[in-house]
């Protein structure tokens, strides 16, 4: 049965996948048994049943994809195609996996996962990894894009894990989904902004594009050709409880925001390691459109309510770039706050005219720098805590997704998850991410220090 046609939002989404530039998105979290009485196929039982009630309450979660007609519409899947439910099992040798090697060897393996449109099977899948000799679980969500966004995975957790624990759930009906632009306030960017964005992306002849509208912005260390063949490969860092705190107090201090400081971490990280003169970096920036929309939607729903936001800063080379670290990041919270305003949201209307979105995608890897819309990329899903119940707790999470062919040569994952936070870099084509991934946590450090 049909629910209603696929969003332009969502659309973007599905173009992607179809070109394989992006495939999925990636949550987990880690759960900790609070003794060891019961046998694991208890376990999964009780797993088994949360499931089959957090499908009923995020009805999302039944929805296929049809791009066979002329325009793509999302299906609602019948209940036989969820009598197997769309879970894995994996057993891993390392008892406690105390340094994560083992899962984050399984959350890289499932960022090139790839699921297809025009199925009787669901766009997701649990995983969930376990030792018999272990009390420590993970459980690792993977999705497309097109049905759900970063911050829909944590929902989807905090759904799960309540109905785990027995506890009363929000439920959520498809009556109530309707596309995100027709939420949005129907409001058009600044005449200027809108005529030259769609002269440039939707009338213009892409060499011609490129000559009248040149990018210069940082696009990655090496020149490509466009035939590599590589994968989504996987880095991470972790701030504790008591570092996230010490962040927390320092943006406030500076007026600014966690978002903003990990961006420019991330941008002098680079420059460090360039040491180039100059650089121009555009940034992208993730922005949860749930809070513009007219009525405000619980971030607990599930759905694709993401959008972007662009940001300039250009970064000179030299020996104290700490010193730059809180200008650039209050300059950043500027400019997100700037752009919000007076280009996201407007432009969500003008998605609607986009035709054929593979053609926009492939037109954009051809003549973009090195193929990439940015810099880097950062997707900040906040804050999110999961009480414990008598049987078990949450220790921390984590949130990836694939590179995306056409985003930027590195994408940030970001969230808090019981206040630890998480950090994972997406890559296919750089080889100094440890250098990059060292850099970057030390000046997150660095910058905290008198943070009291």
């Amino acid at each position: 049965m049909y629910h209603r046609a696929v969003s332009p939002i969502e659309m973007y989404s599905v173009g992607r996948n179809q070109l394989n530039f992006y495939t999925a998105v990636i949550s987990f979290v880690r759960m900790k048994l609070l003794s060891n009485i019961e046998p694991f196929s208890h376990w999964k039982n009780e797993f088994e049943k949360a499931l089959r009630s957090t499908i009923e309450a995020q009805p999302r979660l039944q929805l296929q994809i049809d791009i066979q007609g002329n325009k793509s519409m999302f299906v609602i899947l019948p209940e036989t195609s969820f009598e197997n439910l769309p879970m894995n099992f994996i057993e891993r040798d390392n008892v406690d996996d105390e340094n994560e090697i083992f899962l984050n060897k399984i959350v890289e393996q499932q960022s090139n996962r790839k699921f297809t449109y025009n199925q009787m099977s669901p766009l997701w899948e649990l995983t969930i990894i376990f030792s018999s000799a272990s009390q420590i679980i993970d459980l690792l969500f993977t999705f497309n894009h097109a049905i759900a966004d970063g911050i829909s995975s944590m929902a989807f957790f905090s759904t799960f894990l309540r109905c785990l624990a027995n506890k009363p759930i929000e439920k959520f009906s498809l009556d109530n989904d309707p596309p995100v632009h027709e939420l949005i306030p129907s409001k058009l960017p600044p005449l200027s902004s809108f005529i030259s964005s769609i002269f440039e992306k939707l009338l213009l002849p892409k060499r011609l594009s490129q000559y009248l509208f040149p990018k210069t912005y940082w696009s990655g260390f090496k020149q490509l050709t466009g035939e590599e063949q590589t994968g989504t490969r996987l880095i991470s860092l972790k701030l504790s409880p008591t570092e996230v705190d010490l962040l927390h107090k320092k943006c406030r201090r500076e007026q600014t925001t966690i978002h903003s400081a990990i961006v420019a971490a991330a941008l002098l990280s680079i420059t460090s390691i360039s040491r180039k003169e100059t650089i121009e970096f555009l940034c992208g920036s993730a922005v949860d459109l749930r809070r513009f929309c007219n009525p405000v939607l619980s971030r607990e729903q599930i759905g694709d309510f993401v959008s972007a936001i662009d940001t300039y800063h250009y970064l000179s080379y030299r020996e104290n770039l700490i010193e730059l670290f809180w200008p650039l990041t209050r300059q950043i919270k500027e400019q997100i706050t700037r752009e919000l305003e007076h280009s996201v949201l407007p432009m969500i209307q003008t998605l609607k005219f986009v035709s054929n979105w593979q053609k926009l995608l492939q037109d954009m890897r051809d003549t973009l720098p090195n193929g990439f819309q940015h810099s880097v990329e950062v997707s900040n899903i906040v804050r999110w805590t999961f009480d414990d119940s008598p049987t078990w707790k949450i220790t921390h999470g984590g949130f990836t997704q694939t590179a995306n062919i056409i985003s930027s040569p590195l994408t940030f994952s970001v969230v808090t998850v019981n206040n630890v936070l998480n950090i994972y870099i997406s890559f296919r084509n750089f080889d100094q991410e440890t250098l990059l991934r060292d850099r970057m946590r030390q000046f997150l450090l660095d910058s905290i220090q008198n943070a009291d």
